[in-house]
């Protein structure tokens, strides 16, 4: 499948980009997901992808999950309920997964794009609606919170084969396509990030999605315009601080507006 590729060179280009794909595709109250990068070359692919790309058993993962499990529960100021849980939680740590982080904001999603830009190559924001995707791949115009104690019994089964359970009796086939699903919000910065998901099963991702009209849109920050972007995102109140809510996310958020962007001229 290959994106249509639209440019933004400013926020209010990027903006009305944002307002015609929600018109669009009649999104209606669910909205689209973006996904910034900072470097327009990057693909669509999760982290355990990149970093194994040619293991398709997954035996590898069980162990990490299991491993993860284990050593972090002495950790924990948080109690993840179940396996969903656990995944995030790896994920939102560091560990690498079949979780490709989304946002439902879109100038969030466009922060993530120029935070860490080192100044060598376009970024990007991907955008794509989450309804299509699930339609085409498990046949329901819908976003499934997984983890939800409330989510009745058929709509979980409808996504647990992407996240069998550890070391299964037979070898899981994961599915091929990804699959959008929303995350309990049970760590602050899931939710002031807006964060949702997309979880991958086998290698080929989106790339082997085969659809006339496809929901997925890539969005071309030219390098030229990414400092003025950051800099106008900071004076609209997105930043590290906002979205890290934490000490860590306010000490590099004042370190930035105070020490790596000029502030005075003087005589």
């Amino acid at each position: 499948m290959t994106p249509i590729e639209l440019r933004a060179d400013s926020l209010e280009r990027f903006s009305k980009i944002e307002a015609s794909l929600r018109q669009e595709w009649d999104t209606g109250i669910v909205l689209p997901w973006f996904r910034g990068q900072a470097d327009a070359r990057w693909s669509l692919e999760p982290r355990f992808h990149r970093m194994r790309p040619r293991d398709d058993t997954f035996e590898t993962e069980y162990e990490m999950r299991e491993e993860f499990a284990i050593r972090a529960r002495g950790l924990l100021g948080v109690k993840p309920t179940d396996d969903w849980d656990w995944y995030v939680l790896m994920q939102h740590h560091g560990a690498a997964t079949r979780l490709l982080d989304w946002t439902e904001g879109a100038l969030l999603g466009l922060y993530f794009a120029v935070r860490d830009h080192k100044g060598n190559h376009d970024a990007a924001v991907w955008a794509l609606d989450p309804w299509w995707l699930n339609r085409l791949i498990i046949r329901k115009g819908d976003v499934i919170p997984v983890g939800d104690p409330g989510v009745s019994a058929h709509d979980a089964s409808r996504v647990k084969r992407w996240l069998p359970e550890r070391f299964p009796q037979r070898t899981a086939r994961l599915p091929q396509y990804p699959v959008a699903v929303y995350p309990t919000h049970f760590v602050s910065r899931i939710g002031a990030q807006r964060s949702c998901f997309t979880v991958h099963g086998r290698q080929n991702g989106f790339e082997g999605i085969r659809e006339r009209k496809p929901r997925l849109r890539k969005i071309v920050i030219p390098v030229a315009s990414v400092s003025r972007i950051r800099k106008g995102l900071e004076a609209s109140g997105i930043d590290d601080s906002t979205v890290y809510p934490d000490l860590d996310g306010l000490g590099r958020a004042v370190t930035t507006k105070w020490l790596e962007e000029p502030r005075f001229v003087r005589d």
